[in-house]
């Protein structure tokens, strides 16, 4: 049997604020948990508190277009310009580029976080990122986005290479909706939600229980409050609890819900970079994605090999030497397994 005390003390030692769990594909086989998930109410932050999950999100964006690519309800092979003519580039780029992270696409958020970052000097990027997709929730924002990314060529030639970008993903959660004639949230609910009875899990960053607050920027010894925003978009915008994301980390080491056809798809890194929802992970051999959003982070780190998963959630970080220490303790404690 596997001895937990090792992932304990890396808890202990760092004290994120929020929770983390290890799961095999039946059962949870341990957890930790500390802090608040609203410091002013003084409630605590537990596995049944939902949390923005930031870029998590692209994993259910991803798999919900390997479906419908399966059910020949639109192709991946297919040009953007059969669903998105209004972008200037789109004859250029494949939805597969555009899944792979490798269509030179800009990322509409590192356009706007050069914008906002001049009228607000010094600002955090958790700080930033509010203004910046409360502003895109006020309105059309893939109309907004594709106006900003006309204005942009390409970062490069589609395919040539692998380079993370938001702006894909978003992209992708529009064509869903368009594609399915319904909202991007039903067809998640619909499709993952629902079958694997996450009931605290939901799409619109304004549903999450826990606040955000922004990293080790505190006034008067308190945390500075981002809240929850209101963001719905495909490439960050999902709220859920541990107790959920069990049940989604145990769906994934059984490869439920993709054909396995498409889950190799999905876990096949393009560029050596990035899959379709998925990345290496700083631990070798094991498969990865994290997330952020306004003050949310998420980490996901999964070994098929070993059948295990960690999950964790947090709603705030003591800055980013110390969350980025954290990340390499626990990366080095699980190549131990």
């Amino acid at each position: 049997m596997t001895d937990w005390q090792g992932y304990q003390k890396i808890n202990e030692k760092y004290h994120l604020n929020g929770a983390t769990i290890i799961v095999n594909p039946t059962e949870i086989l341990s957890s930790w948990q500390n802090g608040a998930a609203d410091f002013s109410m003084k409630r605590p932050f537990t596995f049944q508190t939902t949390s923005g999950l930031g870029s998590l999100s692209k994993q259910f964006t991803a798999d919900s277009v390997l479906l419908l690519n399966a059910a020949d309800k639109l192709d991946i092979e297919a040009s953007l310009v059969d669903y998105v003519p209004n972008y200037r580039y789109a004859d250029q780029v494949t939805l597969r580029q555009m899944l792979n992270m490798a269509s030179g696409i800009p990322d509409y958020t590192e356009l706007l976080l050069t914008d906002y970052a001049k009228r607000m000097p010094g600002a955090s990027e958790s700080h930033l990122s509010y203004p910046i997709l409360e502003d895109l929730g006020h309105g059309d924002e893939i109309t907004k986005v594709i106006s900003l990314l006309n204005q942009h060529p390409l970062d490069f030639t589609p395919g040539e290479k692998g380079v993370y970008s938001n702006s894909n993903y978003l992209l992708l959660g529009f064509i869903i909706s368009k594609i399915t004639g319904d909202s991007l949230a039903r067809f998640f609910e619909e499709h993952f939600f629902e079958p694997l009875a996450m009931t605290q899990t939901r799409l619109g960053t304004q549903y999450a229980e826990a606040n955000s607050y922004d990293d080790l920027d505190v006034t008067a010894g308190k945390p500075v409050v981002l809240g929850r925003g209101a963001y719905q978009g495909g490439d960050g915008a999902v709220v859920s609890s541990l107790n959920d994301l069990a049940k989604w980390a145990q769906a994934v080491l059984r490869h439920d819900i993709l054909s396995e056809k498409d889950w190799h798809e999905a876990l096949t890194l393009t560029h050596d970079f990035y899959g379709m929802g998925w990345m290496h992970s700083k631990t070798p051999n094991w498969f990865s994605h994290a997330g952020h959003v306004f003050g949310y982070w998420t980490y996901f780190d999964v070994s098929f090999d070993k059948q295990l998963a960690q999950v964790t959630l947090n709603n705030m970080s003591p800055g980013d030497e110390a969350r980025k220490t954290w990340q390499t303790e626990m990366a080095a404690w699980r190549e131990t397994l």
